[in-house]
């Protein structure tokens, strides 16, 4: 293995990305096999990054979501084609939005049952907008701190974007499902994750909320600002969290390159933990990991980063090399934030990859094939 390019790549990604800070970890058969991280803990202060810096997952922490939702259709308690509304009564009677040859607006009922198969494939029709009218509201009724079942009630009163399960579009899904999971459980998303997924692993440094002590470890997040070619600095602020009560399913963990190395590590080996404790089924990970695209959803995945990739349950997952152009392995499958975050599991390899920045406008379309196409070359020579 030589991963000499590697290291000049990221050595090289704030003159050639603007992205200041950069931590990658390796792992293959176990073991970790490339440590690296360069850049800067905040460039106003000049301070290195720190080896335990943290940073906000965003919407990397759909893969705990997904984790948590597998669980849950393990052990009975939930099956993929029930109805939201079984556990979301404010999910009774979707609407959609429509337009009219005119261009004017209206809604009208859904013409299909919107299913819990829906919001982890991301065909619910339900939208990302963290400035509607209905949120706003929601925010200030509750003086700032709704918690999560108030924001997803909002949610229920915006219109779908089209009919379940017709088109597949990126949005608030993954943060129904995770209040689904809190119904279900009967407590705390981020409870449930604590103890169902972080502590099983071993994550003792990944977090739903940021606390004062937890503030000096975060690199400074920045967002990259294209009329002056720079990063500027956008601080330590989550604009998909919704105050100190509400838990994002979508992207609400705060987390750490050797923490979340164990979570990606329990993807690859099939939901075995690198502590031998099982958290998942195999069958389990290989239906999330199933490509769930069909001939009307397909056309809408069309991302650049993921040329070759098609979508399971809250995860790209590799399935055409030539249309991808890309040196990884049929299968391979994780997900990235919009920080910049990349989580990475091929299970044919036994290779595991967490890649964080703290750059909004990540660069991710440039950065993540490019790390990918550097780490499987270099472990060939």
């Amino acid at each position: 293995m030589n991963f000499q390019y590697l290291t000049e790549y990221i050595d090289n990604l704030y003159d050639l990305e603007g992205i200041p800070s950069r931590d990658i970890i390796i792992y293959q058969k176990g073991n970790e096999i490339y440590r690296h991280s360069a850049g800067y803990q905040d460039l106003k202060t000049g301070e290195p990054i720190r080896r335990d810096a943290l940073y906000f997952m965003y919407s990397a922490s759909k893969l705990l979501t997904m984790v948590a939702a597998m669980q849950l259709l393990e052990r009975g308690k939930i099956l993929l084609q029930e109805p939201v509304a079984k556990y979301l009564p404010e999910y009774s009677a979707p609407r959609v939005k429509v337009m009219d040859a005119r261009g004017a607006s209206s809604t009208v009922p859904a013409k299909h049952t919107l299913r819990i198969w829906h919001l982890l494939t991301m065909t619910s029709g339900i939208a990302y907008n963290t400035k509607a009218p209905e949120i706003l509201a929601c925010m200030e009724e509750h003086n700032g701190a709704p918690s999560t079942a108030d924001i997803i009630k909002a949610f229920a009163a915006r219109p779908l974007n089209f009919h379940p399960g017709e088109h597949w579009m990126y949005g608030f899904s993954h943060d129904v499902m995770a209040r689904i999971v809190e119904v279900v459980a009967g407590e705390p998303f981020g409870d449930f994750v604590k103890k169902n997924i972080f502590d099983p692993i071993g994550m003792k440094n990944s977090y739903y909320h940021l606390t004062d002590d937890l503030i000096p470890r975060m690199a400074m997040q920045y967002k990259f600002d294209a009329e002056q070619g720079k990063a500027v600095e956008y601080g330590l602020r989550n604009d998909h969290i919704f105050g100190p009560n509400f838990e994002s399913g979508g992207a609400g963990c705060i987390s750490c390159v050797d923490d979340y190395i164990l979570f990606a590590e329990t993807l690859t080996h099939k939901g075995v933990a690198p502590n031998g404790n099982r958290i998942l089924s195999e069958r389990a990970i290989d239906l999330m990991r199933s490509d769930c695209l069909d001939e009307k959803t397909r056309p809408d995945f069309n991302w650049d980063a993921f040329r070759g990739y098609g979508y399971g349950f809250g995860v790209r997952t590799f399935v055409s090399p030539a249309k991808g152009g890309s040196l990884t392995t049929l299968g391979d499958f994780g997900w990235g934030g919009a920080a910049g975050a990349y989580v990475h599991a091929d299970p044919e390899r036994e290779l595991s990859i967490v890649y964080l920045q703290h750059m909004l406008n990540s660069k991710e379309p440039i950065v993540h094939p490019r790390l990918r196409n550097l780490i499987y070359a270099a472990l060939e020579y």
